[in-house]
């Protein structure tokens, strides 16, 4: 579960990123704090090109964009995102209601000793329903669960899937890295538009294709990887 901080305060920014990463340590459960910032402009960039599972921000950024109006830009990218306000600001809660926010908490700095306990129990709720994500058939992730790990990965993400010579593991290939799992091939055909099955050991993600070799066999993706395909298979792929 991938979490971006954003607090104008580097003291508390410091503290809120040390909460999660010593919970996501203890419990080993894949949490990751891939963004940690005091310029709400970080998070804009941040998703222009990727999202993340959880958004824990501030409302007063001490910029012109409030934690509001980022959270107005997160939820028109994506809609199911955990957003987490945690301010000083307790009179400015009705305003996640008025722009229709749906936030999953408001946290009151108002006692230090009591802020850890609140961020955990948010941060255990957050987690409880990315696990509930991999569920629901309307929601376009693929749930793929490993020893201690869970992941929500995007289909636009999948590049292709691959037997692996374990004959009870699979091998799910994204753009730059790979998760190896138990499984079986045949289990993910047909889970979207998207994925072909071109080989008895290959199931490839059709929207990432730059070129296909019919006389090698071969299929290239447009991150520089290669899978295979079958004389048979392949002709249907062309066409």
């Amino acid at each position: 579960m991938n979490i971006v901080i954003c607090e104008d305060d580097r003291i508390q920014l410091d503290r809120t990123k040390v909460i999660i990463e010593n919970f996501a340590m203890i419990e080993d459960n894949g949490m990751k704090v891939v963004l940690a910032t005091t310029n709400p402009h970080d998070v804009l960039s941040f998703l222009e090109n990727e999202k993340a599972d959880c958004y824990f921000l501030d409302i007063d950024l001490k910029d012109e964009i409030t934690g509001i109006t980022l959270g107005s830009k997160i939820r028109e990218e994506d809609p199911i995102a955990n957003l987490v306000y945690i301010t000083t600001h307790a009179e400015m809660s009705f305003l996640t209601f008025i722009y229709k926010l749906a936030a999953l908490d408001f946290i009151i700095k108002d006692n230090s000793d009591t802020l850890k306990e609140k961020i955990l129990s948010t941060l255990k709720e957050a987690h409880r329903r990315y696990l509930k994500l991999g569920e629901q058939e309307s929601i376009q992730k693929l749930q793929i669960k490993t020893t201690g790990r869970t992941y929500n990965i995007d289909f636009q993400n999948i590049y292709f899937f691959e037997a692996s010579s374990d004959s009870h593991k699979v091998i799910l290939h994204l753009e730059n890295e790979y998760i190896e799992f138990y499984g079986r091939l045949k289990n993910y055909e047909g889970l979207h538009p998207d994925l072909y099955r071109c080989h008895k050991s290959f199931i490839v993600n059709k929207s990432k294709i730059t070129n296909i070799d019919s006389k090698e066999r071969s299929i290239t993706l447009n991150n520089g990887e290669i899978c295979y395909a079958s004389a048979r298979l392949i002709k249907e792929l062309v066409r």
